[in-house]
């Protein structure tokens, strides 16, 4: 079997208003990659690229660039069974455009998982856990806002949720708490600065924080900052979960050696993929950190391998991020039903979902 064609479709869509340090977000916006083989086989991919310049530098032009250009010429004609390979042959036809790669390497993963008739979470280690426990965010805003918001995701049916901050922590602060006295102890409160905060307002918030029961704070510094990061867990006893920090298996090592986290956030997204994401994994288990995997606000198939990847996992202490069913439009033909808590994990071969093409043809953006 030879990949015989890579098409990347530049898709934007409305979506439901959400705020975080780094922008804010109105538009959904994702690359749909199709990778053709000469046996009839099409594998479906995703670069989610709503998160984009300020957290990545890329864009959803510049994701398409770099597929059409770059990447997919390269893998013409070789083997999509040789994943290591065309993980490979990505990172030297383009070296930092993860975005792009992340659709590339869905796609691989869909192709292989049809062409031996078995789930992706089989082709990373086997399916430890039917079912997924989800988590959900909420964007920065006033407190009643936050409020109204957290409300309505418990609705939806999460029972974690993660509250977004890192523009002004004292009036961030102050929606914690009354998130916490709105929805009772019956419901995991998470807070994320992305980055965005000093040394001292996280130490006071952290203090705050312990009394509102918020299970752990993710990323309150700079992506540098590891040393006040192991400074904050050691003054306050908080967790410390981080993400900006986390690109590579490498930066896990570091990670460890500066003793900086107690959690680590895998976003396929940011790791380029399920193959990278699975190499950060197997690092942080070496060296006892345990995982979670984040969202980027996915659309479609790139919501599927978060489910694959999040049920082959040995170790899952966490409800996996799942924004997107609360403000993205899914672009999949089968619907999304979750149950007290938990999204179920498709067994069919490959991702278990497939875009819903008619609707993502008709939000295709010339780039």
């Amino acid at each position: 079997m030879r990949i015989t064609k890579v098409e990347a479709l530049p898709v934007r869509t409305p979506m439901r208003r959400f705020t975080d340090a780094y922008s804010d977000y109105l538009t959904g916006q994702f690359v749909i990659v199709e990778v053709h083989t000469d046996s009839g086989i099409v594998g479906y991919g995703e670069a989610p690229c709503t998160v984009t310049v300020g957290f990545y530098g890329e864009t959803l032009e510049s994701t398409v660039g770099a597929i059409r250009n770059h990447i997919a010429p390269k893998l013409l004609g070789e083997d999509p069974l040789n994943i290591r390979r065309i993980t490979s042959l990505a990172n030297i036809a383009h070296g930092r455009a993860v975005l792009a790669k992340t659709g590339i390497d869905l796609a691989i993963y869909d192709v292989a998982g049809k062409a031996l008739r078995l789930p992706v979470s089989t082709l990373l280690g086997g399916m430890q856990r039917e079912i997924v426990p989800a988590a959900s965010e909420i964007g920065i805003s006033k407190a009643d806002e936050m409020v109204r918001e957290a409300q309505r995701l418990v609705e939806i049916g999460f029972k974690v949720i993660k509250i977004k901050a890192g523009r002004n922590f004292e009036e961030e602060v102050r929606g914690v708490r009354a998130v916490r006295q709105a929805l009772g102890s019956d419901v995991e409160l998470r807070v994320d600065p992305n980055a965005g905060w000093t040394r001292l307002e996280t130490l006071k918030a952290l203090k705050a924080f312990a009394r509102d029961e918020v299970a752990y704070v993710e990323q309150p510094l700079p992506s540098w900052d590891l040393e006040g990061h192991a400074w904050l867990r050691k003054a306050t006893g908080v967790p410390i979960m981080l993400d900006e920090s986390v690109w590579t298996p490498q930066d896990v090592i570091k990670v460890a050696k500066a003793k900086a986290a107690d959690i680590i956030n895998i976003k396929i997204t940011k790791a380029g993929g399920l193959k990278n994401s699975i190499d950060i994994y197997t690092t942080a288990r070496a060296v006892g950190i345990p995982c979670m995997i984040g969202t980027e606000l996915e659309s479609s198939v790139a919501f599927a391998g978060k489910l694959q990847i999040a049920s082959a996992l040995e170790n899952l202490p966490f409800a996996c991020e799942f924004t997107e069913l609360a403000f993205q439009r899914m672009v999949l033909k089968e619907p999304i039903k979750l149950d007290n808590g938990y999204l179920k994990v498709p067994t069919s071969p490959g991702l278990g979902f497939v875009p819903d093409m008619p609707i993502v043809e008709k939000n295709v953006v010339p780039v």
